[in-house]
């Protein structure tokens, strides 16, 4: 299983990101954390803004069609899309993953 962690500028678009990884079933379930502010260089500015986290939770084997979707979907000109590998789990929450994401992944 992997995470696959996103920042968003918004609500909407984490949203539009989450429900719709999900209904692609390319992520079983996401989870929105609320704001926290990023500090970082843009073309020679330091930038703070207000964002939002969203993960997802997909298979290993999904993760790269995920974060590409994202990468579509998603309104930055660089957006992080960052995969995090994930050790075990429990066995029923796992089948449950694999359940949601179908016939397009492998968890185990």
């Amino acid at each position: 299983m992997s995470f696959l962690y996103v920042t968003v500028p918004d609500m909407d678009t984490a949203r539009t990101i989450a429900g719709g990884a999900i209904k692609e079933k390319l992520a079983a379930c996401a989870n929105v954390l609320p704001q926290m502010t990023a500090i970082y260089e843009w073309d020679g500015d330091v930038e703070e803004e207000n964002e939002m986290i969203v993960i997802l939770k997909t298979s290993r084997t999904t993760a790269t069609d995920l974060a590409q979707w994202i990468d579509e979907h998603h309104p930055y000109e660089v957006p992080c899309i960052l995969e995090v590998p994930l050790g075990r789990g429990n066995h029923d929450y796992v089948s449950w993953l694999q359940t949601q994401l179908g016939s397009r992944s492998r968890l185990m």
